[in-house]
């Protein structure tokens, strides 16, 4: 597959070539020294080598087995992007905007905790008008063949271990965390001291609909993951999104098949749906 970039059609190994010979701050998840392109890989001083797929991704894990999900496969993130690109979420990517407009000016690093697809955060980034080195992962390979859609000169992709970033310490502005895993000691070692975390959480009403039409009972964790976040940071500001989205029968099975939750039952089908979420803001001065 190739893309356009102006007159020249580029290749999605291409674009993650031109990325990484501008990156300053990947590195080797076993030494945690710095990685540099040659011969179509990622290599450290140390000869630790990550081959680029023709997809222009990479797998930076310090062991050689990954065990794909039989969950979380490719019409799971199929129906969660086609759902996605339905704008249900605007108003969170309207927030997280504003957010990054009012706190950064130049030039800024953003990583993507648990990016999957890519479709969340290319809704964010398409309407910055700063200039950034944008950083996306998870641990799902066929998340990040997806995601690699979206490889610019700017744009990486690579499945990695939340609990081991290989990423150089203070070196990221922005950390975007969407309805994904963190790991406290990985953010505050890779995030620079005046860089925002920004943790997107469900709230008790989010998918209620859903939850309900297979009578999988309230969402009851909401006070639990902002207890915890509060145990390791000092949240400098909670924001709070709640909206509800009247659907199509063909929306919800998107919704549902995008899920875990998938099943074959025949369900009542709603009619609206509920985005309920929180936004935490940590300032990296403010551990």
């Amino acid at each position: 597959m190739v893309l356009g970039y102006g007159d020249i059609m580029i290749s999605k190994f291409e674009y993650s070539k031109c990325f990484i010979n501008k990156d300053e701050i990947l590195i080797c998840p076993i030494c945690h020294t710095r990685l540099s392109y040659l011969d179509h890989s990622l290599i450290c001083k140390n000869r630790h080598t990550y081959n680029i797929s023709k997809k222009g991704v990479s797998t930076l894990i310090s062991h050689n087995h990954i065990k794909e999900s039989k969950i979380y496969d490719y019409e799971l993130f199929l129906n969660r992007r086609n759902l996605i690109q339905k704008m249900f979420y605007k108003k969170l990517y309207d927030k997280i905007v504003n957010i990054i407009v009012k706190n950064f000016n130049g030039k800024i690093n953003i990583l993507d905790l648990g990016c999957g697809e890519g479709t969340h955060t290319m809704n964010i980034l398409n309407n910055l008008k700063q200039d950034y080195m944008y950083y996306g992962f998870d641990y799902a390979k066929v998340a990040i063949d997806m995601a690699s859609d979206y490889n610019f000169k700017n744009r990486f992709y690579f499945i990695s271990d939340v609990n081991n970033i290989p990423i150089k310490d203070n070196s990221i502005d922005l950390i975007i965390d969407i309805l994904s895993p963190y790991n406290h000691l990985e953010i505050k070692r890779v995030l620079k001291k005046d860089g925002i975390f920004i943790k997107v959480v469900p709230g008790k009403n989010y998918l209620k609909e859903l939850r309900n039409a297979i009578k999988l009972g309230s969402y009851n964790n909401a006070s639990e993951v902002e207890k915890n976040l509060r145990k390791y940071f000092k949240v400098v500001q909670k924001e709070s999104i709640l909206t509800t989205h009247q659907i199509t029968n063909e929306d919800f099975m998107l919704l549902l098949k995008m899920s875990p939750m998938h099943s074959k039952k025949t369900f009542n089908m709603p009619k609206v749906i509920t985005i309920d979420l929180n936004i935490y803001i940590v300032d990296g001065k403010n551990y």
